[in-house]
């Protein structure tokens, strides 16, 4: 076993506080803000017409890197948590597996791995 010192307590508040900031920005980034926004351009009429077709090209040209930022954070949570899990059940060659499917996860999106593979209920 290495000489690592891992506070599995400490891990989970850490991605606890992760999660709860992850879920304020699927909330702020969700099409109801967004319609939001649309709604409040109205009163400009003539002036602020072109305001929500700029927006919906900005949103549509950063939705990828908005996926990409979330994708990463929860593949990120999904990684250090099975990574933690595995370290205190002695696995230490799923330590660095978990850490890599974390890593393509974020980049494609796929979490099937945790789902299948996954040390967490």
């Amino acid at each position: 076993m290495s000489r690592w010192n891992i506070d599995p307590a400490g891990v989970q508040s850490v991605l606890d506080s992760v999660g709860e900031d992850n879920e304020g920005l699927h909330k702020a980034v969700g099409e109801e803000q967004l319609a939001d926004c649309y709604t409040g351009l109205d009163w400009g009429d003539g002036l602020t017409a072109c305001i929500p077709d700029a927006l919906n090209r900005l949103m549509e040209d950063q939705q990828t890197n908005l996926a990409t930022i979330i994708n990463g954070i929860d593949a990120g949570r999904l990684g250090v948590a099975n990574a933690t899990t595995a370290y205190n059940n002695g696995q230490e060659e799923m330590i660095g597996v978990f850490q890599t499917k974390a890593a393509t996860a974020a980049d494609d999106g796929d979490f099937s791995y945790f789902e299948k593979h996954g040390l967490l209920g």
